[in-house]
């Protein structure tokens, strides 16, 4: 009897703690606020905001951007700039990019600069910019199959021959491009081409092929699959001329501001009823 006492009683005093930790003013006790019921939106992005919640020692919300262009977009969530009163602060979010016309959520995530319990509190998103696909295209010297050197190189871009498969219908090869300038460079594998001895000209037929994009010291592996009937060619004992037209552009990064911002509103039932 004594022992289901004493552990009916550590059982009600953690119960009381528990309790006693969600109340008003405790380090534990969470704030919720209403979903943002606009979003921020341009021509450009798009950006949703939902799921604030805080408490004393940090602040939180999902953000969910879209882009709405046909080119790359670049997101620096450490530009935001969140207002709690007349304190200002900004996370420490690490930059990503968006592809076209793609969408990502990002938790934002606070923990230092401010007392985060508060009723409301407002979000200005910043930290953009536009990666156009329309660069400026570098002229590419054509590629030799079979080869007779691997590496090939125009401008800030280096090629590599990593593998290649001749055969009567088909002819397979992947490159590394490697781009060496310092601003973006945009990677098109469906402007590759195959060129015969007699001058005929066939597509890159490969159909997982999207655009790439890689910023200085960046590289990446392009598949290439071409076919070219055997009346015309055998291609497994052909000399084939890998051309790469618009495949490689180099381009900048176009920054933009939003100059929006919308609110987090408490939402006080949901609040009471999560601290119960």
């Amino acid at each position: 009897m004594k022992k289901a006492f004493a552990l009916l009683l550590v059982i009600g005093v953690a119960f009381n703690s528990s309790v006693q930790a969600q109340k008003k003013g405790d380090d534990k006790y969470t704030h919720y606020f209403k979903d943002v019921e606009e979003a921020i939106e341009s021509k450009a992005v798009v950006v949703e905001l939902t799921n604030g919640i805080s408490r004393k020692d940090f602040l939180k919300f999902k953000a969910k951007y879209t882009n709405n262009t046909s080119d790359f977009l670049l997101v620096d969530p450490s530009k935001t700039n969140i207002t709690l009163g007349a304190v200002t602060v900004n996370p420490s979010e690490k930059s990503f990019i968006l592809d076209p016309n793609d969408k990502k959520s990002k938790t934002i995530d606070i923990k230092d600069g401010a007392d985060f319990m508060v009723e409301s509190f407002e979000v200005a998103p910043e930290g953009f910019a536009i990666i156009p696909t329309d660069g400026t295209p570098v002229k590419m010297p054509e590629f030799k199959l079979p080869a007779s050197t691997n590496n090939i190189e125009a401008g800030n871009f280096e090629i590599n021959l990593k593998r290649v498969k001749q055969e009567t219908k088909e002819t397979w090869a992947t490159f590394t491009i490697k781009y060496t300038g310092k601003d973006y460079a945009i990677i098109d594998p469906s402007r590759i081409s195959v060129k015969t001895e007699k001058g005929e000209q066939y597509a890159n037929e490969f159909r997982k092929s999207k655009m790439i994009l890689l910023e200085n010291g960046d590289k990446k592996n392009v598949d290439a699959v071409f076919h070219i009937p055997a009346k015309v060619v055998d291609m497994q004992f052909a000399k084939l001329f890998v051309q790469w037209g618009e495949c490689m552009t180099e381009t900048k990064a176009e920054p933009f501001e939003l100059g929006e911002s919308a609110t987090f509103e408490l939402d006080e039932a949901l609040t009471a009823e999560k601290n119960k």
